[in-house]
């Protein structure tokens, strides 16, 4: 017998089990386990329970019995509230069993939130214009002459832009520290590739001159030795080199790219830059309207699903650790902060995420959008990680399911809505 008590988003069931009823559990768990007892004198499977408690002691059956009831009131419940969906692991509190009374214990849960969604069609939102500008164009035109420059060398001061062959040797508070040695080193001028003021300082020096460059390293610098601590550079100036960018005209796009003619190469580029924008606008405007519903609903969050979502980021990053031979704990060190507070850290973007999820359901579910068995296998068709695979498995199936219905739902909220396009 149990009765129940849900308070939020948690299921508290108690439960009261007297002493026929855990007798007459126990003779079941004996009846499907005594198979794994050997017991000398006796075929396996035919021990007396008797026999068995008395060789193996009179708590034998009991965690096997225990479980048994734990499963048994919990599937009860549940088959008599069909409605609550668990999005825990059950937590169970026991009693002590008491020959002639019985035992007791309560099982706790999470449930999934009950919410209500706010109006999500007819609404209006604004999307940035795909619309390509030249200067656009001119940018990435730009880029590709910077890709191809050439570095001549010169006679003169040296000025932003210029590249230079230079050598140096760091050294901190007097004492040369690893790294901060190099040899033919080019530097441009302007790039910001070194800290603090290094680049400034080899401005207006000439070929051959020794120049000795004061800087600073940031207090947020990765190596913690060398954070904020002050730094001297012995740097001899081998060379300066003026640099000078190509004509952009057929000949040269013929040789530094896979196009024929100048005017391929610009079509080509605003067909990207335009995909590119399209993409953008439809991945920002999708993220608008669900921003909106999720910033609209009131949803209570049982804490075991956050921490369930923080633990899942944790297990990213460790992975991508590994990948480089790095533990976490070192990783988070030299970003400056620790475990605790990268978990906590995630605990909003996690609570977003779940909302997300629970209310595209919802979405889901209120729209009878559903994915068809074509729909599905065109889909593994195209993700990256189904195509081309030889075996789909269900969880194939379900993953591109999953990624079905949810272009299907961006869709619909896209076309019930009202999206303005901003130029």
């Amino acid at each position: 017998m149990f009765k129940h008590e849900i308070n939020g988003t948690k299921v508290i069931i108690d439960v009261k089990i007297d002493d026929k009823e855990w007798n007459e559990g126990v003779n079941k768990v004996y009846e499907n386990t005594k198979s794994k007892f050997n017991v000398i004198g006796f075929r396996k499977g035919h021990a007396p329970k008797k026999v068995i408690e008395q060789q193996y002691g009179d708590d034998v059956f009991y965690e096997d019995t225990l479980d048994y009831f734990i499963r048994k009131s919990l599937n009860e419940f549940l088959n008599e509230n069909p409605k609550l969906e668990p999005v825990s692991y059950p937590n169970t509190k026991l009693g002590e069993y008491v020959v002639g009374d019985g035992i007791s214990f309560t099982i706790e849960f999470d449930i999934m939130p009950e919410f209500k969604l706010p109006k999500y069609t007819g609404l209006e939102f604004t999307q940035e214009s795909s619309k390509v500008l030249d200067k656009e164009i001119e940018h990435e035109i730009h880029h590709l002459l910077e890709d191809n420059a050439t570095f001549n060398s010169v006679d003169r001061e040296s000025k932003l832009g210029d590249q230079l062959i230079i050598d140096f040797v760091g050294s901190i508070d007097g004492v040369e520290f690893e790294g901060g040695r190099a040899e033919n080193f080019p530097l441009e001028l302007g790039s910001h590739s070194f800290i603090d003021t290094f680049e400034d300082q080899l401005v207006g020096k000439k070929k051959g001159e020794n120049v000795d460059v004061n800087v600073k390293f940031p207090d947020d610098y990765p190596a913690k030795e060398y954070a904020g601590k002050k730094a001297l550079f012995k740097v001899t100036i081998k060379d300066i080199r003026e640099k000078a960018l190509p004509t952009f005209d057929d000949k040269f796009v013929s040789d530094a790219t896979e196009f024929e003619n100048a005017e391929e190469y610009k079509n080509h580029i605003k067909e990207h830059i335009q995909s590119m924008k399209a993409e953008r606008a439809d991945y920002d405007v999708k993220h608008n309207i669900l921003k909106h519903i999720v910033d609209n609903t009131e949803m209570e969050i049982p804490q075991s699903l956050i921490d369930m979502e923080v633990d899942s980021n944790v297990h990213q990053l460790e992975d991508a650790c590994k990948m480089y031979q790095m533990d976490i704990n070192d990783y988070l060190s030299r970003m400056n902060t620790t475990l605790e507070d990268y978990r906590k850290s995630c605990e909003e973007r996690a609570k977003t995420n779940i909302k997300s999820r629970y209310i595209l359901r919802q979405i889901i579910d209120e729209n009878n959008i559903s994915a068809s068995a074509k729909e599905i296998d065109a889909k593994i068709k195209e993700l990256p990680d189904l195509r081309g695979k030889k075996e789909i498995t269900n969880e194939d199936r379900v993953y591109a399911e999953n990624s079905v219905l949810l272009d299907k739902t961006y869709n619909f909220l896209k076309e019930n809505n009202k999206i303005i396009t901003k130029e």
